[in-house]
C-alpha cells in the first residue's frame, strides 16, 4: 500500500499485527512509524510496551513477540536492519533456517503485538523473507512524493507554522531543494524564520535563503551557457567542482537538461501549452516556460547535437577514452559555439 492509504487506515484505527515499511522516503517513514508507535504502545507505559531489535536471530524476535503488553492491548515491536531483507548483509545465524520458522510463526502471530520490519531505503525483492511478507504483512512504500503531493506537503507544514504561501512557490522550493522531505523541511524552517511576523512567503525568500540543489544550479548553468553567458557559466562549473561534485556526475545531468530543451521545442512546435509541458517532463510550470525560451534560440539539428555530445562525451570518459579532467569544459565550449552560430546565422 502507499503511505497515504496507511495513514488513512490509522486514522481509522486499522492496525495490521505485521508491517514492512520500506521505500526511499526516509522523513515520511520516520513519521509514520513514529505515529504507528504512538498509537499502539502510547500512554503511561509506553516505555514498557516498546521494544527495538536490531537484525534480531529468530529466537529473539519471537521471544520479543510473546511477551505480553503490560497494562495495554498491545506492545510495538520494531525490527530495524534485518539481514533476511537486505541484499548481502552479514549475519550471525542461517538465514535459510530463520525465515522457515518465521514462515510458521507468522501465521500464529498473537494480536497483542504490532511488529514493524524497518528498512532504510528499498527492501531487496529477492529474499525470501520479502516474499512471504508479502502474503502475510502489510507493506507499506514510501516513494518520493509526487509534484502535486509535494507542494501540498510544503503548504500544510507552512500552515502549522502560520504561515501562507502559492503554489507557484512551493513549485520553486522543491525544485530548488530537492523533493528529500527532511532538506525541505530544514528549508521550510529557514524561511518561517526569515519571513519573522509576515504571513507570505513569497519565491524571493526561496531564492534569498535557500539552499540549491545541484539539478537547480546545473539549470541554472545551462540557462547561463545558452544565454551566451560562457564565462558566467564556467564559475557556476567551478563552484560545483569546488562543493565537491564531479564531472562524471554533472555531464549526465547536463545531458538531461539539452534531452528537455529537445523535448521542449518539439511539443511547443506541436502546439503543447508550457503546463503539458511541464507535466510530461516533470518540471514545475516555470521551468517549463523558461525551457520552451530557451529551446526557441536554437534548431532541432543543434539540440540533437548537444544532446548526441553529451552522450558521447560521457561514454568516451568511462570506457577510458577521454580524460575526465577537462571533459565537461569542452562540452561548454561546443554548446557555445553552437548559440554563436545560430546568432550568427
Amino acid at each position: 500500500m502507499k503511505h497515504s492509504e496507511f495513514f488513512a487506515a490509522l486514522k481509522q484505527g486499522s492496525i495490521a499485527r505485521c508491517y514492512l515499511f520500506e521505500g526511499k522516503e526516509e522523513f515520511t517513514k520516520r513519521s509514520a512509524l513514529k505515529s504507528l508507535r504512538e498509537q499502539v504502545a502510547g500512554g503511561e507505559f509506553a516505555a514498557m510496551n516498546d521494544t527495538r531489535l536490531i537484525d534480531p536471530a529468530p529466537d529473539a524476535l519471537i521471544a520479543a513477540a510473546e511477551t505480553l503488553p503490560f497494562l495495554s492491548e498491545r506492545r510495538f515491536l520494531e525490527i530495524r536492519d534485518s539481514a533476511m531483507l537486505q541484499g548481502d548483509k552479514s549475519k550471525e545465524y542461517d538465514e535459510d533456517a530463520a525465515v522457515k520458522r518465521l514462515d510458521e510463526y507468522l501465521d500464529h502471530l498473537p494480536d497483542t503485538v504490532c511488529m514493524v520490519f524497518y528498512v532504510r531505503g528499498k527492501a531487496d525483492g529477492r529474499k525470501k523473507l520479502y516474499n512471504i511478507l508479502k502474503k502475510k504483512a502489510a507493506i507499506v512504500s514510501f516513494e518520493t512524493l509526487e509534484d502535486r503531493e509535494l507542494s501540498q506537503w510544503i503548504a500544510k507544514s507552512l500552515a502549522r507554522q502560520g504561515k501562507k504561501i502559492s503554489l507557484a512557490t512551493c513549485q520553486r522550493l522543491w525544485f530548488a531543494a530537492g523533493r528529500e522531505l527532511t532538506l525541505l523541511d530544514n528549508e521550510i524552517g529557514k524561511l518561517v524564520a526569515y519571513t519573522g511576523d509576515r504571513e507570505e512567503v513569497t519565491e524571493k525568500d526561496v531564492d534569498d535563503i535557500c539552499i540549491r540543489s545541484t539539478e537547480y544550479k546545473v539549470f541554472d548553468l545551462t540557462d547561463a551557457l545558452l544565454s551566451g553567458r560562457g564565462g558566467e557559466a564556467m564559475d557556476m562549473l567551478s563552484a560545483l567542482l569546488r562543493e565537491g561534485e564531479d564531472r562524471l556526475g554533472l555531464l549526465p545531468m547536463l545531458g538531461r537538461q539539452c534531452r528537455q530543451l529537445k523535448y521542449a521545442r518539439a511539443m511547443a512546435a506541436g502546439g503543447v501549452s508550457p503546463d503539458q509541458v511541464a507535466s510530461r517532463l516533470g518540471i514545475p510550470p516555470f521551468v517549463a516556460r523558461k525551457t520552451m525560451n530557451m529551446a526557441r534560440n536554437f534548431t532541432m539539428e543543434q539540440l540533437n547535437g548537444m544532446c548526441k555530445l553529451c552522450l558521447d562525451t560521457e561514454y568516451q570518459v568511462k570506457s577510458g577514452q577521454m580524460m575526465d579532467v577537462g571533459s565537461l569544459e569542452k562540452v561548454m565550449l561546443q554548446i557555445l559555439s553552437m548559440r554563436k552560430e545560430q546568432s550568427y546565422g
